[in-house]
């Protein structure tokens, strides 16, 4: 790919980033919340969202808004408004990623020190979610990532090379690689669950070639947090990894494009692109951007995949105006 088709490419992705924020802004409420706040903690991206579109006034205004009606004595994101309990640490620590970048750090170091207490010291994951007898036992690849890049973002450096050697034992635990990934760790017995209920596999492992929806997202994000984690320590080991579930996701069927959950595929190979200058991620990077371009709805959302539910709608394109730029962050690395 010759360097003038990178350039279109940026200009054609910077667009859709422009018009996914512009979506979101449309749907701010006159208090600094956005859209439904009645189906919960959905928004918990928006702050970072906002910060890397340059709409500082906007990621502020939501921050505000949660400190005032969410924000806890113990630094968790609650009193009653949040109605969802998966995720959780996941949520929080998002949350936590977008208020550090956007400067409020009563909002990110004051909120730390709840979220470690859902990460797994002997293992690093983070619990999957939160039940009525404290975190689960289940800690995934995504939702264990996400605290890691509050770790990272926050200067939790052991804690964050904690995760890394979550993401190893995971790894090291694979036995039907290529076919199969298997992305969920236990707790309680520190093995990678493959026992799991029939109607719930999608939860517990990934299917290379199955063109249905499922956790896409697993590569993708393993290699951002071990890309990211490389620039804070540059430890070749990291890069290695990424490596190694990037190219799951890579050669996975090119089925995954007409699901949402692909979208973190573009995240990993974009900051893989950032730290080793190697063409195939360039190009997959590109390709990349070329998908949320492409699947973008006239009114800058990516309304086909969240059946019109405006909760949905706003959450994914939090997530995509995101990636998109890391998507441009990756390409310009390397002019």
């Amino acid at each position: 790919m010759v360097q003038t088709d990178v350039k279109q490419s940026l200009a054609k992705f910077e667009a859709a980033k422009r018009k996914g924020t512009d979506y979101l802004l449309s749907n701010m409420n006159p208090d600094g919340s956005i859209g439904p706040v009645e189906d919960g903690f959905y928004f918990y991206r928006l702050p970072w969202t906002f910060t890397v579109a340059g709409e500082t006034h906007a990621a502020l205004n939501i921050l505000g808004w949660v400190r005032e009606k969410m924000l806890t004595s113990d630094g968790d994101f609650d009193r009653g408004l949040r109605k969802l309990t998966d995720a959780y640490a996941y949520r929080n620590a998002t949350f936590i990623y977008g208020a550090h970048i956007a400067r409020q750090y009563d909002l990110s170091y004051g909120s730390m020190p709840f979220l470690l207490t859902l990460q797994d010291p002997v293992s690093g994951g983070f619990a999957n979610d939160m039940t009525a007898d404290g975190p689960s036992d289940d800690m995934c690849v995504p939702y264990s990532v996400g605290g890691g890049l509050a770790c990272l973002s926050t200067g939790y450096l052991d804690e964050a090379r904690k995760v890394h050697e979550y993401l190893r034992s995971v790894w090291d635990q694979q036995d039907a690689l290529p076919e199969r990934l298997y992305y969920t760790l236990s707790r309680s017995s520190q093995k990678v669950i493959r026992d799991y209920a029939p109607d719930e596999w999608m939860h517990y492992v990934v299917f290379a070639q199955k063109p249905v929806a499922q956790r896409w997202t697993v590569g993708g994000i393993a290699a951002a947090f071990l890309c990211r984690l490389y620039l804070a320590d540059p430890r070749p080991e990291y890069v290695e990894l990424a490596r190694e579930y990037m190219k799951f996701s890579m050669e996975s069927t090119a089925g995954q494009f007409e699901f949402a959950q692909v979208c973190k595929s573009g995240w990993g190979s974009a900051l893989l692109y950032n730290v080793t200058g190697d063409d195939q991620y360039r190009d997959w990077t590109v390709r990349m951007g070329d998908w949320f371009s492409e699947t973008q709805s006239e009114d800058g959302s990516w309304r086909r995949f969240s059946k019109d539910k405006e909760s949905a709608t706003i959450h994914n394109a939090a997530e995509f105006v995101v990636h998109l730029d890391t998507i441009i962050g990756g390409l310009a690395s390397r002019p």
